[in-house]
């Protein structure tokens, strides 16, 4: 199991070979701030996407002493998603990290038929969290790209965070399929979700980890409330995937963990043929370097 970031780092720098990182809109502050410094530890190769004298001005700003990396001129959001998705696609570039540049246009370039990232896998987003008062890691899905998943796309969402789980590690990691209670409830679609993913995992549709569900976020992660409410599962109070029900019930819960716990993250989109590194634009610098870490991690 893994307990902070730090784990990751060393995972990531005990390799030989850098990570080749594609940073999508680099005349972002806090987005180049992020390359620039995985750049100076030796996780990275960046190259740098965006308008050109507007990078090479924020560069200049940081300060860093280094000599500013390859940048690639586009002037506009369509001609940043094409050029960098297409450089990608053609083996160029290990991961990307998303800098400034509008969400769907950028997504639409991913999904695009000729010369996008499609793999065939459902893309979905994960998110690594250190919350202090938690005795590891927490994987959150999905909290920022699939809205309202139905079970089938449940199903992928978990087999995409246990995947990156294994890539870091983990060989059986647990996973909590939550929901506001413990029992099923054909009026709560959330409950009956949980229980079938449980099912499936137990019938061995879904292997390399151990679900339950449904259960209630305060059983996955505390082992006295577990305790207290007489609730006996491997996954409780050891929770490795947070799977939420739907996405607002994601965003909410990392965002409050993040404002009001001090919480760590670092998100990365997965499913496509290179991971993409990308959390709430109003995320710092730190958080963004940690998604260049867990994208640099996963992308061998």
């Amino acid at each position: 199991m893994l307990k902070d970031f730090e784990e990751i780092r060393r995972m990531v720098l005990a390799r030989e070979k850098k990570t080749r990182l594609g940073v999508i809109g680099s005349h972002e502050t806090h987005a180049l701030e992020a390359a620039a410094e995985a750049m100076k530890d030796g996780i990275v190769i960046p190259v740098l996407y965006g308008i050109k004298e507007e990078t090479i001005e924020k560069w200049n700003a940081l300060n860093t002493g280094m000599e500013i990396p390859e940048i690639v001129d586009c002037r506009n959001d369509e001609e940043l998603a094409e050029t960098v998705i297409r450089d990608a696609h053609d083996g160029k570039l290990d991961a990307l990290l998303k800098g400034k540049i509008y969400t769907q246009v950028f997504l639409r370039a991913v999904l695009n038929k000729e010369w996008g990232l499609r793999t065939g896998r459902q893309l979905s987003h994960v998110l690594l969290m250190k919350v202090p008062a938690y005795h590891k890691m927490l994987f959150l899905t999905d909290a920022g790209m699939v809205p309202y998943p139905d079970l089938a796309v449940k199903k992928d969402l978990v087999l995409n965070a246990v995947n990156v789980c294994h890539k870091l590690g983990y060989e059986c990691p647990k996973v909590a399929a939550l929901a506001s209670v413990e029992r099923v409830n054909p009026k709560m679609p959330e409950t009956v979700d949980a229980d079938a993913l449980k099912k499936m995992n137990e019938s061995g549709e879904i292997t390399g980890c151990v679900i339950e569900g449904p259960i209630s976020f305060d059983l996955s992660i505390s082992k006295e409330s577990a305790e207290i409410k007489d609730y006996n599962s491997p996954v409780a109070g050891d929770a490795d995937v947070l799977l939420v029900p739907e996405i607002t019930t994601g965003n909410v819960l990392f965002k409050a963990l993040s404002y009001f716990a001090g919480m760590e993250m670092g998100g990365t989109i997965v499913g496509a043929s290179v991971p993409i590194s990308m959390i709430s634009r109003a995320s710092s610098g730190q958080d963004k370097y940690n998604s260049i870490l867990v994208a640099a991690a996963i992308s061998a």
